[in-house]
């Protein structure tokens, strides 16, 4: 299993685009950090989305 570090993650982050607001509301952004934590977990384990652990977001 491989392990990204807090500053892989980080200089990932900072290539990704912020989300930008609807002025119509709707759900608040997910934490970007989180969100690739939770991809990059998914690639490891090749687990069902559905299966994705709850501390992902």
């Amino acid at each position: 299993m491989m392990t990204l570090t807090d500053e892989q993650l980080d200089w990932l982050l900072e290539r990704i685009p912020k989300p930008t607001k609807s002025p119509l509301g709707g759900r608040p952004a997910a934490d970007l950090w989180q969100v690739l934590r939770g991809i990059f977990w998914m690639l490891d384990n090749g687990a069902k989305w559905k299966d994705l652990p709850k501390r992902f977001g």
